[in-house]
């Protein structure tokens, strides 16, 4: 009996040396393999390039395609990883191979210790992230998104009111009214003012997950066998976990406030409503359904400030879009009231400037990466099953031969000589730009951001002149274009100084009246 046990003590230890045997054995018979893997920048033994990357990273990813290409590779302590620099590139791996291209990298991390594997943008792909994402497309399709322009509208006019009456804070007004667009549409939140709390909480959670998101910044990413150290070993661990049940308490909160305010009739139609009414047909549970309205709000916010906050730098360092814009809105408004929804539709070079707004300068100049699925060959080389693919948005929205001029804030690449029709931009399926991601991971709220963007701005030109401050001498301070917060895998503009004044006492009264009707 103790000789039958010792051998099968010795079989069981044998076992996990055996398959990780056979697995090599697999490896190098791969006939893949007699394929070269792409050029790259020499890395250090072990480590590979992960002490390379440094601040403003897709800067240096940008230079080394100058070097090696629009496609490379790295190597992040031996995980490898290939960086892509051109939109026909992201379109033949991510869109035309989107079977092999659609996983997410381990975020060990932000996924799996900060969200319980319930945050859709960076969740594996598996049974969940297929029912989060077809009970989300159902609350964000371009349909759906009509029914919460409404709601915006009543938004942007808390702008221009909290523009007039609280002056000298546009980077906190510009989150404010990101946040409480975000909020109407997702919970049919009232009006808040700005630093509520509850933005303050959500923005913490939105810090939180980019930074765990991003490469490098916890060493468990490289090592998921530290996942194994017990608990109270582990201070990232304890905070982390600690995290997850703060954020799903109040995620649970949020949308019980709404479960109860449409029983009283407090609250209107909104994206957790929709969840809330086909709850079984979605096969969420309340966690899943929490976490999926709370990371649609979180992320919203976070994309909808960055690029607003983009829009109003380049209205200061290019007054003749302003004026040439300014010009169009009131062609269709006139001055004596407040632009519409239905007015924005009809505004071709608004919706050119939205366009080079997110091209010239994306919140997310890296998108979150994607991870190959299995073994792949492309243009003659090998991706190996496992690989990181990172997009380069900055390289792709800056590249010369389809954005001629692409450091320049141009609205008119977007419009044919007439001014009216869009010109079709390659591989961006009709959008112009790469901001929302690619294949099966776009973004799906993209209707509904692009709608309120678009609202917001309109409202804004209308109403307000935009120009640089002056200093004691009257010479204007120009913003620096490239000052950013860099938030891992987001960044917006750091906050810049500038005159936002109405354009006549009229306007100044129709923002009031306006405002004191919703």
């Amino acid at each position: 009996m103790s000789l039958l046990r010792d051998n099968y003590l010795y079989v069981l230890a044998a076992l996990p040396v055996l398959w990780y045997g056979w697995k090599a054995i697999q490896y190098i018979r791969n006939p893949l393999r007699r394929y070269p893997q792409f050029p790259g920048p020499k890395g250090l033994p072990v480590l590979g390039n992960v002490l390379q990357i440094q601040e403003k990273q897709w800067l240096r990813y940008t230079e080394w395609h100058k070097q090696f290409g629009p496609i490379y590779s790295l190597n992040f302590v031996g995980q490898p990883v290939v960086v892509i620099g051109t939109a026909k590139i992201a379109a033949d791996l991510m869109e035309r191979r989107s079977n092999i291209y659609s996983d997410r990298p381990r975020f060990v991390m932000a996924t799996e210790v900060l969200t319980g594997g319930m945050n859709l943008a960076f969740a594996r792909w598996g049974d969940r992230w297929k029912r989060m994402r077809r009970a989300a497309n159902g609350g964000l399709s371009v349909k759906a998104a009509l029914s919460y322009t409404p709601l915006q509208e009543k938004e942007a006019i808390y702008f221009l009111d909290n523009l007039l009456n609280e002056k000298g804070q546009l980077d906190l007004q510009i989150r404010r009214t990101a946040a409480a667009t975000v909020l109407s549409a997702v919970y049919a939140y009232p009006p808040i003012k700005l630093s509520d709390p509850i933005v303050v909480k959500v923005e913490n959670y939105v810090e939180r997950m980019l930074k765990a998101a991003l490469p490098g910044n916890y060493m468990v990413d490289f090592f998921p066998a530290m996942m194994y150290i017990p608990t109270w070993m582990a201070k990232w661990k304890r905070e982390g976990y600690a995290w997850f049940k703060r954020d799903t308490d109040m995620f649970l909160g949020l949308a019980d406030e709404v479960k109860q305010g449409l029983k009283e009739g407090t609250r209107s139609d909104c994206f957790v409503g929709k969840l809330l009414e086909n709850a079984q047909g979605h096969d969420l549970d309340p966690i899943e359904t929490a976490w999926l309205a709370g990371m649609m709000f979180g992320a919203g916010a976070e994309a909808l400030a960055a690029t607003f906050g983009y829009f109003v730098l380049a209205m200061v360092l290019y007054p003749n879009v302003q004026a040439k814009l300014r010009a169009e809105i009131e062609s269709i408004v006139g001055q004596s009231r407040l632009p519409k929804f239905s007015d924005v539709k009809s505004m071709p070079y608004l919706h050119a400037c939205i366009k080079e707004t997110m091209r010239w300068r994306p919140m997310g100049p890296l998108a979150v990466p994607h991870r190959s699925s299995q073994d792949d060959v492309y243009e003659g080389h090998f991706i190996p099953a496992g690989t990181l693919i990172f997009p380069n948005v900055w390289a792709m929205h800056h590249d010369e031969n389809v954005y001629p001029n692409a450091e320049e804030f141009m609205p008119e690449r977007f419009l044919e000589k007439d001014g009216k029709t869009p010109v079709m931009i390659p591989e961006t399926k009709e959008l112009g730009q790469h901001a929302f991601g690619f294949g099966r991971r776009s973004c799906i709220g993209y209707p509904i951001a692009n709608n309120a963007l678009a609202m917001n701005a309109a409202s804004l030109v209308w109403a307000f002149s935009i120009k640089p401050t002056r200093d004691a001498n009257g010479k204007e301070i120009i913003p620096d274009r490239d000052a950013v917060i860099d938030e891992g895998l987001a960044v917006r503009p750091a906050p810049f100084d500038c005159v936002i004044e109405p354009r006549s006492e009229s306007i100044v009264e129709m923002i009031k009246a306006a405002r004191a009707q919703v």
